[in-house]
C-alpha cells in the first residue's frame, strides 16, 4: 500500500487573502455575508499543483471571537458522500462488491415488494439515479434539531423491502436515502458498521486524522458552533442508518490532504482516481457532480448543508488546483457559488452592472413568483417558498447560477424597460411576465418577544397525517421544523407571526378564545393549518 503524502499548510490571514490566490470578489462576498449575520465562520483552502493556502474569516461562535483555521472541525454534510461512494469503491476494488450488482443480491435476506426496487443497482446509489426519493417516509424524526437521529437499520431496511412505486423513474434525482443505502452496503461488505469501515477503509490509509463519522469528543474543543442567520444551531451527531448521506466532520486541512490524493492518485491504489470517472453520458462520476467549465475542462465537485453548516469541494484534474470551503451558516447555494466561482476562475463582479433594471417580481406559473432582488451589491434571486440563489452576470441582460444550472435573460419592451424574463434550468424554458412587486416576497423586519411569551408557541402541531411541524425553544430562540426537514430558526415580525430567513416560509400561531395556541398557520406556496396535538 502506498503511504499518504504530508502537505505543508501556509495558513495566512484574511488581510492577506488576495495574495493566497482568493479573488478578491469572493473575499468580499464572504466579509459581507458575515456582517449581515447569514454566515459566521469561513474557512477556505485553496490547493495549487502542491501548494495550499488556509484562509480563516469570521469567528467560531458569539463567544469566541477568533477566526476559524486549518484545524477548525466543521460538519460537512453531504461532501460525505463523495467518501461513501470511496468507501464503495474500495470494497469493489477488494472484490467484496460490485458496482452493477442489484440491491437484492447485496441484501439476499429482504423480500422485495417491487422487483424495480430490487433491481437498483449499487452504482445507481451513487449517482442518484435509483429512482428511490430524497429520504424515506418512516422516518419518525424523534428529535427536530437533529433528524436523522434514531434512524436505524432495521427501519431502513423495512422502507427499501416495502417501497412499491407504481414507477421507478431511472433519471437524475438526487437521494439521500440512495446514499445512506450505499453506506450501509458498503460498510457491510467491509465487514463493519459505517464509522469503523470508514476510519480503517478510507480515512486512515489517507491519513486523514481529523475526519470522523460524527464528532468524537476529541474533535469537540475545535468545533465552530453551528449557525443560522443570527442563531446558534446545534449539532446533526445522529445520522445513523444513513450516516452515508452526511455524517462526516473534518478541518480544511485535511480536505486539503484529501485534494492532493484525488489530484495525484496516492492512496487507495486507484479507487481515488476510479470514482473520478464520468458515468454512462450524466452529469455525476461516483459521489461527485461534473461541471463542464467554458474552456471545455471539467470540474468535480460536491456541497453540503446540515442544520447550521454549508460546505464545498472541488477539484479541477486538468489543472492540478482544488478549493474546500467549509462554514458555518445554512445557506448552502450562496456559499457553493462561490466554490464555484473559485474554482472555475469565473469572475462574478457585478460592480461595473447597473442592476437596476431588473428587481421586481415575474410570474413563472400562476402562484409562483420569482422575486429579483439586490443585496450587497448583487443580484439575487428566490422563488416561491424557496431559498434565495446569487446571480452571475453573463452578458448584457443575462445572469446565472451555474450550481443548479440556471440561467436568467431579462427582455425588454420598446421604451428599453424590462417587462420578462426567460428562466432556463436543465434544458426546460419558462417565460414569466413582470407582475405587481406585491405578489413577490415581503421583506420583513424583526421584532424582540419576551422569552416567557416564546415557550407558549411550543409544541407539535399536526400538519397532515404524516407531517408534523415542531416548535422548540432553546435559550433566547425559537427553533421550527417540518418533518423531512431540517430545524430552521424562525423571528417575530408582529405578535404571534414569524418568519424564515433561510427560505421564503412565514408562521402564524393562533390562541383560542383563552389567550392559549392551538394552532399554527404555515404560509408556504399557500396556507396550511396545523392544530397542536395535545399530548
Amino acid at each position: 500500500m502506498r503511504y499518504p503524502t504530508l502537505l505543508a499548510f501556509v495558513v495566512i490571514t484574511a488581510t492577506d487573502a488576495s495574495a493566497s490566490g482568493l479573488s478578491r470578489e469572493i473575499v468580499a462576498d464572504i466579509e459581507k455575508m458575515i456582517d449581515r449575520e447569514s454566515v459566521r465562520a469561513v474557512a477556505v483552502g485553496l490547493y495549487d499543483n502542491g501548494e495550499s493556502n488556509v484562509m480563516g474569516f469570521g469567528r467560531l461562535s458569539n463567544d469566541d471571537a477568533r477566526a476559524p483555521d486549518g484545524n477548525t472541525v466543521f460538519e460537512i454534510g453531504s461532501v460525505s458522500k463523495v467518501f461513501t461512494s470511496l468507501l464503495a469503491q474500495v470494497q469493489v476494488d477488494a472484490g467484496n462488491l460490485d458496482w452493477e450488482q442489484s440491491i437484492a443480491s447485496v441484501l439476499p435476506q429482504l423480500e422485495f415488494a417491487n422487483n424495480a426496487v430490487a433491481s437498483i443497482t449499487v452504482q445507481e446509489l451513487s449517482t442518484h439515479t435509483s429512482g428511490l426519493p430524497r429520504i424515506p417516509d418512516n422516518m419518525e424524526f424523534e428529535d427536530p434539531m437533529d433528524p436523522y437521529k434514531g434512524y436505524g437499520r432495521a427501519d431502513l431496511m423495512a422502507f427499501i423491502s416495502s417501497f412499491d412505486p407504481k414507477k421507478l423513474t431511472k433519471e437524475y434525482a438526487y437521494s439521500n436515502l440512495g446514499a445512506g443505502l450505499l453506506g450501509v452496503l458498503a460498510a457491510d461488505a467491509a465487514d463493519a458498521d459505517f464509522g469503523v469501515a470508514m476510519q480503517r477503509e478510507v480515512l486512515q490509509p489517507l491519513g486523514l486524522g481529523d475526519t470522523a463519522v460524527g464528532l468524537p469528543q476529541e474533535l469537540r474543543n475545535r468545533l465552530a458552533v453551528g449557525f443560522s442567520n443570527g442563531a446558534d444551531m446545534p449539532n446533526w451527531d445522529g445520522f445513523d442508518a444513513l450516516a452515508g448521506a452526511g455524517a462526516l466532520t473534518s478541518t480544511v486541512d485535511d480536505m486539503l490532504r484529501f485534494i492532493h490524493h484525488c489530484l495525484n492518485d496516492s492512496g487507495l491504489d486507484g479507487s481515488i482516481t476510479a470514482i473520478q470517472q464520468r458515468q454512462a453520458e450524466g452529469t455525476t462520476a461516483l459521489g461527485w457532480h461534473i461541471e463542464e467549465l467554458d474552456d471545455g475542462s471539467i470540474a468535480l465537485w460536491h456541497n453540503g448543508g446540515t442544520g447550521g453548516y454549508a460546505s464545498f469541494l472541488g477539484i479541477r484534474p486538468d489543472a492540478g488546483t482544488g478549493v474546500v470551503m467549509l462554514t458555518t451558516s445554512t445557506e448552502y447555494m450562496p456559499v457553493t457559488e462561490l466554490g464555484m466561482a473559485q474554482m472555475s476562475g469565473r469572475p462574478h463582479d457585478t460592480e461595473t452592472v447597473d442592476l437596476a433594471a431588473y428587481p421586481g417580481a415575474y410570474e413563472l406559473a400562476e402562484g409562483f413568483v420569482l422575486t429579483i432582488f439586490e443585496r450587497d451589491g448583487r443580484l439575487h434571486g428566490q422563488a416561491t417558498g424557496q431559498a434565495a440563489f446569487p446571480l452571475t452576470p453573463e452578458s448584457e441582460d443575462t445572469f446565472s447560477f451555474k450550481a443548479a444550472d440556471i440561467e436568467l435573460t431579462f427582455e425588454r419592451d420598446g421604451s428599453g424597460a424590462v417587462n420578462e424574463l426567460r428562466f432556463s434550468q436543465a434544458g426546460n424554458r419558462t417565460l414569466a411576465k413582470r407582475v405587481s412587486d406585491d405578489l413577490g416576497i415581503r421583506q420583513y423586519d424583526v421584532i424582540e418577544v419576551a422569552a416567557d411569551t416564546l415557550q407558549e408557541y411550543a409544541g407539535r402541531y399536526q400538519l397532515a397525517p404524516e407531517v408534523v411541524i415542531s416548535a422548540e425553544v432553546r435559550g433566547e430562540q425559537l427553533y421550527v421544523q417540518v418533518t423531512g426537514q431540517p430545524a430552521l430558526p424562525v423571528f417575530a415580525y408582529e405578535p404571534d407571526r414569524f418568519f424564515y430567513k433561510a427560505v421564503d416560509a412565514q408562521l402564524h400561531f393562533e390562541r383560542n378564545e383563552d389567550g392559549i395556541v392551538d394552532a399554527v398557520v404555515l404560509h408556504q406556496a399557500g396556507q396550511h393549518r396545523a392544530p397542536i396535538i395535545r399530548e
